[in-house]
């Protein structure tokens, strides 16, 4: 008797390039709500885990828990292949039984460290490896793919050689290809992408995505990859026994309670995105939004603030006198324990890049806090100029 095998989706992609967007978009479908996924993510805090999971799931490094297993920190590399066993066990003894697995990889990953490990249990096969490409960061730091295929030079830019690196190692075992963000460049552009893309990896599905357009469920066509013709590719060009992350890429992660001051930290950003800081992700708030959990995510040039939700401090005073005086009482207890000033507030980011640029960065974001004399004139009421965008999208 045949023994019931389960497909494993995995979807791999250089730092920033749409992953957990487009996973977020899969998840809204009815067939994916509730399948189990494998979050590989380089933050030592497991963000994409907990953007991936319900609102009141909790993250545990290692353990599949309300179905994300949250691989984070040492799990995402020395421990990937038995952290990953270890999850895929606890998968294949849910009941009801999953229809598909999703797995998000970190862009730094190794593309045949994971796939490895995400086949180890013989009752999971690979049904896809989806490689995602930005079109935007395509088109401006690889002249549109050409300074991948050698038709062009590549930048003397170190930053940008080991990105092109680690991507390219990524399309080498990609079965589908999502070209993503294709509504920031011209449709001429995203036609010379698609062909280059073909060149580079000509038995992959290429596929466009705008806003996370494209379904899981339009793949159903693409043939599934043979895992030991992956196996002899990985030999062929040296990639056995590497490591699950790219070598020189390190994250590190800045946390504190205090605000930062919105015109400095804008300025941040505009002084000090190099070209090596090839990622920023997590949790911040800003002295003149108060009530606001904002979740921040830069990808090269390209930043995007979005509004997650509201921090308890601010919900306990009740401005508006929407709550019961029960429902104000509990909030003040869950925030007896946390800082007498910020109450829950705080930031939380994970930068990710090459240490000249991620360390000049982290410390343009420590100089973007507010001060003491700052946070005192903020408990006082001053009002902080503010240059970010008014208008967020709310995270589902």
């Amino acid at each position: 008797m045949d023994v019931e095998r389960f497909p494993i989706v995995a979807l791999c992609g250089f730092l920033g390039s749409g992953k957990t967007t487009l996973l977020r978009r899969w998840r809204r479908d009815e067939a994916l709500k509730d399948a189990p996924i494998i979050v590989h993510d380089l933050s030592e805090f497991g963000l994409d885990a907990e953007l991936l999971g319900d609102d009141d799931s909790r993250v545990d490094a290692g353990r599949l828990v309300d179905g994300v297993a949250a691989l984070h920190g040492r799990h995402a590399r020395g421990l990937l292949h038995e952290s990953v066993g270890a999850a895929l066990g606890e998968i294949a003894a849910l009941d009801p039984s999953p229809s598909v697995v999703l797995c998000e990889s970190t862009g730094a990953a190794k593309p045949w460290p994971l796939i490895k490990a995400l086949t180890q249990d013989k009752r999971f096969f690979l049904r896809h490896f989806v490689v995602t490409v930005d079109a935007l960061n395509l088109h401006r730091d690889f002249d549109d793919g050409r300074a991948l295929t050698g038709d062009v030079p590549l930048t003397g830019d170190l930053a940008l050689q080991g990105a092109a690196e680690v991507l390219l190692e990524q399309l080498t075992f990609a079965s589908v290809i999502v070209l993503t963000k294709v509504d920031t460049v011209d449709e001429k552009v995203v036609e010379s992408q698609v062909k280059i893309l073909q060149r580079l990896q000509p038995g992959a599905t290429v596929g466009l995505s705008a806003q996370a357009g494209l379904l899981l469920g339009q793949l159903e066509g693409t043939a599934a990859p043979r895992v030991t013709d992956l196996q002899k590719r990985a030999k062929q060009l040296g990639m056995v026994g590497k490591s699950a992350t790219a070598d020189d890429l390190e994250a590190v992660v800045l946390r504190d309670e205090r605000p930062f001051r919105p015109e400095r930290l804008h300025r941040a950003c505009c002084e000090n995105l190099g070209t090596g800081l090839y990622r920023t992700k997590g949790f911040l708030w800003l002295a003149s939004r108060p009530s606001d959990v904002l979740l921040w995510q830069q990808s090269g040039s390209q930043i995007a603030l979005e509004l997650r939700g509201f921090w308890r401090a601010e919900l306990a005073l009740n401005s508006d006198g929407q709550l019961l005086p029960e429902e104000v009482e509990h909030l003040k207890e869950m925030l007896q324990s946390k800082h007498p000033v910020f109450g829950d507030r705080h930031n939380e980011l994970t930068v990710i890049g090459l240490k000249r640029d991620r360390e000049a960065f982290l410390a343009a974001l420590k100089g973007a806090l507010c001060t003491d004399e700052e946070v005192a004139a903020w408990q006082n009421g001053e009002e902080f100029t503010d240059p970010w965008p008014t208008s967020l999208k709310r995270v589902d």
